[in-house]
């Protein structure tokens, strides 16, 4: 049984121990990961390392057919990509893109060197190579580039026209979640001085799909762009000048500082260090042999244990609600007025009303003659009413017909002013027509679209 013991323990410590390859260090080489190998690729050849079991394979010797192109060839000028299992070498300047086939380099774009996306944020996204970003002639760039591998040019990525878009940007940390990015702490040109540059805290998503862009606030603190940033599942790992290391995490807006210089000061600035299991690989400065040494360590032993935690991400609430409170302010403004405005005038009231046996408009009595009151009782009960029974209604005895129907005429005549006038109105409240059973004879009709009177009112 101790026998097995000490077997375990022999082998814990043999796995736990880092495994390393020494490289020598040459300013010219490009280092790059391709899932699972690590790509060493120098001015005539290249050599892969297969990751997690930490094997160098032979090196493959270039074959040139141009002489000027062998000549001019800088690895380290190019980023690596991989697409569709091809593997594609993109200059930092803009323009060219080859193919990496085997042992030749095939050029495959139509464009030229332009120098106006250096310091770019690149990326690949639905089989294509993209870039965002980028500096050249005294200006940053804030829109999206890609590499078409069916046209073999480089084209706009135009996004849905929108209220929020980021300045140019370049040197800027991207961490890619599917088809959403994060764009942050970047550095971008002054308005009004173009020759001066200025960091950027503001923290921008942008959608690939839905082409459309959102600001999400401000960074607490600014790291800039480290080359040694690198990203694990939900975290980016950031390298700060105090030689600290930050885990960013995007689904909490957290992060924590980690301290372990035995480890993170000498970190090969020119390899971004590559999660897979747990495990991290990077590249370390060897000052003994002036080497390069590619170690594999578990991630929770390089970060050490967290110093602190902090909110990263600090939400600019008048950016993100500064609308929404002005649309609000305005709205409660215009219903004060409004409330304030029918305060100082009240509403008229449109419609007659009785109470008790009166009549009002809103709240004011109006007084009718008795006669009038009978007639226009008499109005509202009946539709057509006949000339002789209104006649009935106002004549008096011993009196000569025509003058009682001058009577009538002229009692009509005051209630249609006085309703008029009551209800503010240029309407004809009586009016008359002939009947629709003879001809001959005349009718009266009220228009009763101004009352709201009780049938006890009516049959008082």
């Amino acid at each position: 049984m101790k026998k097995l013991y000490f077997f375990l323990l022999l082998f814990i410590y043999f796995a736990a121990k880092p495994e390393q390859i020494s490289l020598a260090n040459n300013a010219t080489t490009l280092y790059a990961y391709a899932k699972p190998y690590i790509y060493v690729i120098e001015k005539n050849r290249y050599s892969r390392i297969k990751i997690p079991e930490m094997t160098l394979s032979e090196p493959v010797y270039f074959k040139f057919t141009d002489s000027t192109f062998s000549r001019k060839f800088i690895p380290v000028s190019y980023g690596l990509f991989e697409i569709d299992k091809r593997l594609y070498l993109s200059h930092h300047l803009g323009g060219e893109v080859y193919e990496m086939k085997d042992n030749l380099l095939i050029r495959i774009d139509q464009s030229y060197e332009h120098k106006m996306q250096i310091n770019s944020a690149d990326f690949v996204y639905d089989n294509r190579i993209f870039r965002f970003g980028g500096y050249g002639f005294w200006s940053a760039r804030n829109f999206f580039t890609y590499f078409d591998l069916k046209s073999k040019e480089w084209e706009i990525y135009s996004p849905v026209q929108g209220k929020n878009f980021p300045p140019g940007l370049f040197d800027v940390n991207l961490y890619q979640n599917g088809e959403n990015l994060y764009l942050f702490n970047g550095v971008t040109t002054n308005e009004l001085d173009y020759l001066k540059l200025e960091k950027s805290q503001d923290f921008w998503q942008f959608n690939l799909r839905t082409k459309t862009w959102k600001k999400r606030g401000k960074t607490s603190l600014f790291f800039g762009n480290n080359t040694k940033n690198f990203r694990d599942k939900n975290n980016y790992f950031a390298f700060t000048e105090e030689r600290r290391i930050l885990r960013i995490n995007f689904d909490t807006n957290t992060y924590d500082t980690f301290q372990n210089e035995a480890f993170s000061t000498k970190i090969f600035e020119r390899f971004q260090p590559v999660v897979e299991n747990d495990i991290l690989y990077y590249f370390n400065h060897n000052h003994a042999t002036v080497s390069i040494d590619l170690l594999a360590v578990p991630l929770a032993d390089f970060l050490g244990e967290p110093q602190s935690s902090a909110t990263f991400l600090e939400t600019d609430y008048w950016e993100e609600y500064g609308m929404l409170f002005i649309s609000g302010l305005v709205l409660f403004l215009i219903s004060l007025l409004i409330y304030f405005l029918l305060l100082l005038n009240p509403k008229k009231a449109n419609y007659i009303t009785d109470k008790d046996g009166i009549l009002y408009l809103g709240k004011a009595a109006i007084n009718f003659e008795e006669t009038e009151l009978i007639v226009l009782k008499y109005l509202l009960k009946n539709n057509d009413v006949p000339n002789s029974e209104l006649l009935g209604l106002v004549e008096q005895k011993g009196v000569h017909f025509s003058h009682n129907i001058r009577m009538k005429n002229d009692l009509l005549s005051q209630l249609n002013l006085k309703l008029k006038a009551i209800l503010q109105v240029d309407v004809n409240f009586i009016i008359f027509k002939k009947s629709d059973t003879d001809s001959r004879l005349k009718v009266y009709r009220l228009n009763k679209q101004y009352f709201r009177v009780s049938e006890a009112f009516l049959n008082s």
